[in-house]
Parts: C-alpha cells; structure tokens; sequence
C-alpha cells in the first residue's frame, strides 16, 4: 500500500464551502422535490388536526429560510474558529425525524402565501441569496456565532447555521412526505 505525499491543495475554507453548497444544494433539491406536483387543493390537507398541511410546511420553510438568512448576514459575535465542531450532528438532524421541535414563533405558519406556488417561489429567491452569500463570502464563517442559540445544540457558528439551513429544508422535506403518504392525504387528495 502505498501512501499519497501529494499535499492536498484545497485549503479548509474551498472545503467548507463545498460542504455549505452540497447541504444547501441537497436540502433544497429534497424540498422541491417533496412539493413537486402537489396540487392546490391537496397542499391545504391536513394529516391530522394538531399537524402541519403541505403548504404550511412550505411557509415554515420559506419563512425559516429568511430568519436563517438574516441571522447570517445580520450582526454577529466573534468565537474561536477551533471551537466545536457539530457539522455531522446537525446535518443528521435533518434526516431524524424521531424528536420533534417546535417552531420559532417568526416561522409558525400563518397563511402569509396563499398558493404553494408562492411559498416554493420565497424560499427558492431566498436560496439564491443564500447560495450567493457562500459562493463570494471570503468571511472565516467559523469564526462568528450567530445570536439564535439552536434548539439542540446551543450556541451556533455563522458556518454551522448555514448547514441548518440545508438540513433544515431536508427535514421538512421528509416531513411533507409524511403528510402526503398519510391515510387523510391519500384518500382526500385523489
């Protein structure tokens, strides 16, 4: 076995932005992938009566996105770039739908779009500004902590909430396809 001297040439910002595009990318891609051919009328289904309809799912969405967005971009604290890393534990997050959270009261639903249509549109605009943010920040990322500790694991770096927001949308992703694959949804959507 022979092992590579080549130094690795990339340096650790290239790398931890192509993993903030990658999450951001995927998150996304599930987000729109999950409301994909969802009709209006279906989109208003609730599962159950203390659960989210598909279309209240993608206000929460559109709307955390903004809040996220804001977060990032907003005032923040500087904090020591080798503190902790909980990159792995917060984009699982987005695939564990186990524990459930309660949304902030900026993101709570309340019928701000009155299309699906609409509210896919808000968070795919807000994406792009997400996405150009990372593309041309030259900022350490990690070295600021944003002031909205996270729910699961406090205090977060600028870089770590940027991976939330792709998890993030994840999440709800899977959770839209709980509602559509729910007895209420299947039998009164089709």
């Amino acid at each position: 076995m022979t092992m590579n001297t080549i130094p690795d040439t990339k340096s650790l910002a290239e790398v931890d932005r192509a993993r903030l595009l990658g999450a951001l990318h995927k998150g996304g891609e599930a987000f729109l992938c999950s409301v994909a051919g969802v009709g209006e009328a279906a989109c208003r289904l609730r599962p159950a009566e203390n659960r989210w309809s598909v279309l209240e799912c993608a206000e929460h969405v559109a709307v955390a996105e903004e809040v996220m967005l804001a977060l990032v971009t907003g005032e923040k604290q500087a904090r020591d770039p080798e503190g902790p890393k909980r990159d792995d534990r917060i984009l699982r997050s987005g695939t564990n739908r186990s524990t459930r959270f309660d949304a902030s009261d900026q993101s709570q639903p309340r019928g701000r779009f009155s299309t699906l249509a609409e509210a896919v549109a808000h968070f795919q605009a807000v994406r792009q500004r997400t996405f150009r943010l990372v593309e041309q920040t030259g900022d350490n990322l990690r070295a600021t902590e944003v002031k909205h500790p996270h729910h699961v694991v406090g205090v977060i770096s600028t870089y770590e909430c940027l991976l939330l927001m792709g998890s993030h949308a994840q999440r709800h992703a899977l959770q839209i396809d709980e509602v559509k694959n729910s007895p209420a949804y299947r039998t009164s959507a089709h």
